[in-house]
């Protein structure tokens, strides 16, 4: 009976002490062994890493909102992320995790709602207006697809992707020579382009 009480009180000395050798573990260390072990591909350990960790919880519920979308497991990842986003209301970076596991899911309607949470807080987000007008433009509302796709070429009149869309969308709307400005300008940034040669022809 001595022996068992003996070995009662080793054990919870030797409990004691690991948890207060693993209370001295900063967050950042906790972080770094969480970077690592996803980088080697082992998103479970990485996860696990965190799970006990206090504090830091927006950065925490971020991270692992990332994680458990690597790991394909998307309801996890939206709650995680959504969690970040009540506890940082004003971050972009939460919302626009959030759209990763909500893309996944092919969640269009939250991922609608999601993007025009971003575009409340950040109206000149580029991807986000791409994006929504992308949403617009496959449900044929060429109206409201124009005004997003304006926006990003607004902000980026170089750029290959928008310039292509805001074509097409001009031409859907009748908007003959506005879209022939839109696809020559694609043709300048990528002047092999198939798809704005085809619009250019149908104008003609």
């Amino acid at each position: 009976m001595e022996f068992l009480k003996k070995n009662i009180a080793i054990f919870i000395l030797l409990a004691v002490f690991g948890v207060s050798v693993s209370a001295q573990v900063s967050p950042s260390k906790v972080f770094e062994n969480s970077y690592a072990k996803e980088a080697s591909g082992d998103y479970q350990g990485a996860i696990n890493d965190l799970v006990g960790l206090n504090g830091f919880d927006y950065h925490k519920s971020l991270r692992l909102g990332w994680l458990y979308y690597l790991e394909k497991n998307y309801d996890a990842s939206i709650r995680y992320y959504q969690q970040a986003a009540k506890l940082r209301p004003k971050a972009v970076e939460a919302l626009l995790g959030l759209c990763n596991p909500l893309e996944a899911q092919n969640n269009i309607e939250q991922l609608e709602a999601t993007y025009k949470k971003i575009l409340a807080i950040d109206p000149m987000n580029s991807k986000v207006n791409y994006a929504l007008g992308n949403i617009y433009y496959y449900r044929k509302n060429f109206m409201l697809a124009e005004k997003y796709f304006d926006l990003v070429v607004d902000s980026y009149p170089f750029d290959y992707y928008s310039n292509l869309m805001a074509g097409w969308t001009k031409y859907f709307l009748n908007k003959k020579n506005e879209a022939k400005i839109l696809f020559n300008t694609v043709l300048i940034i990528y002047p092999t382009d198939k798809s704005a040669q085809d619009g250019l022809d149908l104008i003609k």
